[in-house]
Order: C-alpha cells, then structure tokens, then sequence
C-alpha cells in the first residue's frame, strides 16, 4: 500500500547575534542542497520537499530557525534516512542554538528535531498519496512512452496503425527488461475524485444539520465576532514592517517556489476560537475534498500547512507551489479570497475585514503589500523533483496509471493525444 505524506516542521531558537551567521551557512548549503556533502537530500529517499528559513523579524520574539519538510511514512524511518545524509550539515546548523548538545550524536539529533516538532493545524497535499518514488516513476513512464513513439514515428513504423495497435505496443514495450515499467496507484486520480465528490456531500448532509443545530450557539459567537471585528477594523493601523527584496529578485525562474509566511494573531478568545475554528475547517476540507490536485480552486500547490507557534500568538504558513509569488498571488485572490480571509482576517496589519470573509484579500494591493511584509526567505529550499508542475504530475500519474488498461478505440485515441 502506498505510504501517505507527512510533515515535518521545527521551530528552534538561535542563540543571540547568531542568525547573520547561520544565514552564511545556508546560504552556503543552499546553492546544492541535494548533492552538497553536509546534506546529500537527493539522497534522502522519502523527501519531497524542504525548507530552512530564519524568522527574525518581531524583537517581541526570540529569533527562530523553521525547518519544514513534506516526507513519505513514518517519522522515525525519515529521521533515521535524514541523519544518515544530512547529520554534517545539521549538526553545523543547529550549534547556533541555544540548548542543542555540543557534537550531538545522530540520536541526539533525532530526539532535538523531535523535540522541537511543531503540531500542524492545517495540511493539504497536492499529489495525495503519491511516494517520491511513486511520482518519479509517473514522470520516467511518461518519458519512456514519449521516447518510444519518438523512435516508432521516425520510423514511420505506426503509420496506419489503430489508436488501439499503437496502445498495444506501448504496452508491450513497458513490459520489456530494463524498462521503467508503471506502478499503478492504489487509488488513481479518478478514484479521487469520485471520492471527493462523495465527501463534499456527505459533508452537506452532516453539516447543515448541524448548523441548523447550532443556531443558538453561532449567532452569539457571530455577535460577539462581528462587535470584535468593528472594533478591531476602528484601531489606529499599524506601520508597515520591512521587506525582505531576496524574496523577488528572481520571481520567474523556478518553476517550484516557497512560501514562508508568519503573522501575529490578533488578542482575544473569540480572534483564538474563530481561527481554531476556520483552520479546523481547512483541514477537514483538505483531507476530504481538496484530494486531487486542487486546493479550493487553486492547482498549483504540491504541498500547504498552517501552524500555531509561540503559544498560540503567531500563524506560520508554509507552501510549495508551481510559478511566480505574483501568480501564485493572484490564483489566490481570485478564486480562494474568502477563505484566506477567513484565516488571516484574525491576524494583525491584515487588510480590514467584515463578517469574517468579506474584504480582506479582496483589496489586492494592501493584500499585496501584507503578504510582501509577512515573507520569509529561505536560503535552503531542496524540490525532489524540481522541474515539475502540479499540473504535468498529474497528467504523468493518470498516464501511468491508465497506461496498462484495455481501451475502446475512441478511450486510446484520447490517451495518445497527450503526447
């Protein structure tokens, strides 16, 4: 059975006038992080993706280092694989902190990065359910059948063939030795979204009944929400923090980027409880209907999570997605706003927001210049497979699943058109 993804996040204090020269360190780690002797995470086989960013913005707070990583099964097999590659360089980062045992053994690390695990509030997985092994064998079959139609059609040797024929010799030709053969998801992308589409309504069947259950209770809370937020939206604003430029000197060049986003959460029981709430939300849609790809409209993201730090008084966020900050912006506005400002409307310097998920997100350019204030740079950021999209991934895992099926003439002639 296919391992699910996890995630990792750790939140360690730096020791004082130490984060310039820890940023030295991973600057320096980060022009290879895969092949670099001190990490080696190419070699880390269950890592999709991973992130070291500095958090030292607020003087309210300690300067941090977050370490967060998207894995396959379970911690303690990760951990054992991310020692055995990366102890060097991690053992070199986490000196600069504050209770990290002076040459830590291997376990000792282990029992530290466990120690400062953070919990996830929230967490959406684009390729649910696909290994790195797994995603990298959907886009090495794609490669092989192209490849093989390539050398057919050079020599002319599928001219007048029946879209049929030509589906039986890429079948055979993956069964042959030496050739990367498929291996078939345990639950394909259509199996997902059939899925999906049961979920949402067996959602719509609970939870109307239990709104309308809970009447009573949810008009008070909106009263009491609705008084904080007036009051919230009527307080001086607050100046504006500082921009960190590494975050957009190169915005077009990656086709995979990160997002590393921290906010203060405004003070209050019912700012604490309505977050909770949303967040808890968030993550019953994302583990239920959001299960194909496609996270409430937006398809670029591989992996997204919402976290609660520093005793619940700052929201962290982290994301891996295909594209510009800009573009990733604007999928955001567009066809997600109500929801972002549902979560971040709790937070301060958010733009004002009414009844919970009106405004917000919606005034682009204060929007804009919010999220441009409240990103972190990471000077480490290893993909496991970085020149893929979320789309093509997809594209590659149903090829490959749909690859070694018995099709109509009209089924083969709509696969091969994907080629």
């Amino acid at each position: 059975m296919t391992l699910r993804q996890n995630a990792l996040t750790v939140v360690a204090e730096i020791k004082p006038k130490q984060a310039g020269a820890l940023n030295d360190i991973l600057t320096a780690l980060g022009t290879d992080p895969a092949g670099n002797p001190k990490t080696q995470l190419g070699n880390v086989s269950s890592l999709h993706f991973c992130a070291f960013v500095i958090l030292d913005k607020d003087p309210a707070y300690p300067d941090y280092l977050a370490f967060e990583c998207n894995y396959d099964g379970d911690l303690g097999t990760y951990l054992d694989e991310l020692v055995v590659f990366a102890h060097a360089g991690l053992d070199a980062l986490y000196a600069h902190f504050v209770d990290y045992p002076e040459n830590a053994t291997p376990d000792q690390l282990k029992a530290y990065l466990r120690q400062h695990a953070q919990p996830t509030a929230a967490y959406y997985v684009g390729c649910r359910g696909q290994t790195v092994g797994d995603i990298k064998n959907a886009i090495a079959v794609r490669q092989e059948i192209e490849n093989f139609l390539d050398a057919e059609q050079a020599r002319r040797s599928l001219d007048g063939l029946s879209a049929q024929a030509i589906l039986a010799r890429i079948q055979a030709h993956l069964n042959k030795p030496g050739v990367e053969s498929p291996k078939v998801s345990s639950e394909t992308l259509s199996m997902l979204k059939s899925r999906s589409r049961r979920n949402l309504l067996l959602l719509a069947l609970v939870g109307v009944p239990l709104v309308l259950l809970t009447l009573p209770l949810l008009l008070i809370w909106l009263v009491l929400f609705r008084r904080r937020e007036i009051l919230d939206n009527r307080a001086q604003p607050l100046p504006p923090l500082p921009v960190d430029p590494r975050n957009y000197l190169d915005p077009d060049i990656r086709t995979q980027s990160h997002l590393t986003t921290l906010v203060s959460i405004k003070a209050g029981p019912v700012r604490q409880f309505t977050l909770r709430g949303v967040l808890a939300l968030a993550r019953l849609v994302a583990s239920t209907v959001s299960i194909y790809g496609n996270l409430v409209g937006i398809p670029t993201i591989h992996f997204a999570r919402w976290l609660l730090i520093d005793h619940n008084k700052r929201l962290l966020f982290f994301s891996n997605y295909d594209g510009s900050w800009a573009s990733y912006l604007g999928d955001f506005v567009d066809k997600a706003k109500y929801g972002l400002t549902a979560v971040w409307g709790n937070t301060t310097r958010f733009p004002p927001s009414n009844w919970l998920a009106l405004g917000g997100a919606a005034y682009f350019d204060e929007f804009k210049a919010w999220s441009r204030q409240h990103n972190f740079y990471a000077p480490l950021f290893y993909r496991a497979y970085p020149s893929a999209t979320i789309a093509n991934l997809l594209t590659d895992i149903d090829i490959r699943d749909n690859v070694g099926r018995s099709m109509s003439e009209a089924e083969a002639a709509d696969f091969l058109q994907r080629f």
